[in-house]
């Protein structure tokens, strides 16, 4: 409780009633502002802002960055006077985060209410998101920074997801779940989202970029709107709070990039194998290579972008303790052995996440115990691809058999019959 209480106060104290110290200015106590003061303009500004005068506050405030868009203590001031003037509060954005009964006050929330948020936060959003982006580029004199805003950003964001959800009738506490030392992404949960998912996607991105901006304190703003994050230390919640601040980031920019790229987080997979292993969508979607092929999260990837491991980042998102079956999902035979979703596709080697970490192996049971690849590095590669591009069932340039001796792995498993499946639903 004092934890929140402290962070209702930062919060507060941040966006809503105070304003930054005179001694960061130098007034130049003139009545008469010369228009291109931008000391005096911007202090004018504090000034209307002290007496709540929040439309002359935001006046002078762009004032100053029509002359100097470089002044953050004037952007800092341009989005308090909106903040205020679209009467927002900190205080009741934390408070509808708190569950009860087991779901959160966003749900219980009027329609007038929620639409009255919604509109609130974008106005504010005008202002913060070119702020952070001129801050982030080194576009600004540094003395208030996206750190210094960076717990109520996130609190403005999460509140804005919520009321996305709850559009669709979807509870933002229900998004993430904490397993063992990591806090979880429901990625499926969203895909009945529809026309509002892409925007879904770029405010949780704006989230994740806000935690990593100071970690320390969005770990506050976590414990209100992730119930589960109570299980978890002060200092476990902070690494999990950025390996999925890094996790959303990663989401938001390859949807933003390609909205097709949403299928590959809310769904399983696309039942195609895409990297020519034989294997079908063997890969979760977690930034490591499960089935041991050296290509990562490639059969979870709708665009077909494969990824190599010996190019890949590693940024540990999610860390998932198990393979969630899904919708369809049970339905698919990875390896190809003729029997759909059993145990060893869909459970970890090494049940542990920490365990799977620390010895670097995250692959998937049935690649650890069942298949040998027939070749390794650049030859299993280039194998991989020609069996891929491979496909046109009328014109089979590379038979079965090519596949087994130059492959191997999930190939070893396929019957002729089962080959000519290999080719439906694939472009010639």
């Amino acid at each position: 409780m004092k934890r929140i209480k402290k962070l209702c106060l930062y919060a507060a104290i941040a966006l809503s009633t105070g304003i930054v110290g005179c001694n960061l200015f130098n007034p130049t106590e003139s009545a008469n502002i010369d228009s291109t003061d931008t000391d005096a303009l911007t202090y004018e500004g504090y000034i209307h802002f002290r007496n709540a005068e929040y439309t002359l506050a935001r006046e002078y405030f762009e004032r100053t960055l029509a002359v100097d868009s470089t002044i953050s203590e004037a952007w800092y001031g341009l989005a308090k006077s909106v903040l205020n003037q679209q009467k927002l509060n900190v205080f009741e954005m934390l408070k509808y985060a708190n569950s009860k009964d087991g779901q959160s006050a966003f749900m219980t929330m009027d329609d007038s209410t929620a639409n009255h948020y919604k509109s609130g936060i974008d106005s504010v959003m005008k202002v913060l998101i070119p702020f952070i982006e001129r801050d982030t580029t080194g576009r600004t004199d540094g003395k208030v920074t996206f750190k210094t805003i960076s717990a109520s950003y996130t609190v403005l964001h999460l509140t804005k997801a919520a009321l996305l959800l709850r559009s669709n009738a979807q509870d933002l506490t229900k998004l993430f779940s904490v397993s063992g030392t990591s806090i979880n992404v429901d990625w499926a949960s969203l895909k009945d989202v529809g026309e509002k998912s892409v925007e879904l996607f770029e405010t949780l991105g704006d989230i994740g970029g806000a935690i990593k901006a100071d970690p320390t304190i969005a770990t506050e703003v976590i414990r209100s709107y992730v119930p589960e994050a109570a299980l978890l230390s002060d200092s476990g919640l902070t690494v999990a709070t950025e390996a999925m601040a890094s996790y959303m980031v990663t989401a938001s920019e390859a949807v933003t990039s390609n909205e097709d790229a949403i299928l590959a987080y809310t769904s399983i997979g696309d039942m195609i194998d895409s990297d020519g292993d034989g294997c079908i969508d063997e890969e979760i979607t977690d930034g490591f290579d499960n089935d041991g092929d050296g290509l990562v999260d490639e059969d979870m990837r709708t665009n077909k972008a494969l990824v190599y491991e010996t190019n890949f980042l590693h940024h540990k998102p999610g860390q998932v303790a198990s393979i969630k079956t899904g919708e369809g999902y049970e339905y698919v035979d990875i390896d190809g052995n003729g029997t759909p979703n059993d145990d060893a596709e869909r459970t970890f080697f090494n049940p542990n996440s920490n365990d799977r970490d620390a010895a670097g192996d995250h692959r998937i049971a049935a690649f650890v115990t069942g298949f040998t690849w027939s070749a390794t590095g650049e030859q299993l590669k280039n194998a991989m691809d020609l069996a891929a591009k491979d496909t046109d069932v009328s014109n089979i340039q590379y038979p079965l058999q090519w596949r087994k001796e130059n492959i191997g792995g999930c190939w070893n498993n396929y019957t002729e019959e089962a080959f000519l499946k290999w080719f439906e639903g694939r472009n010639k």
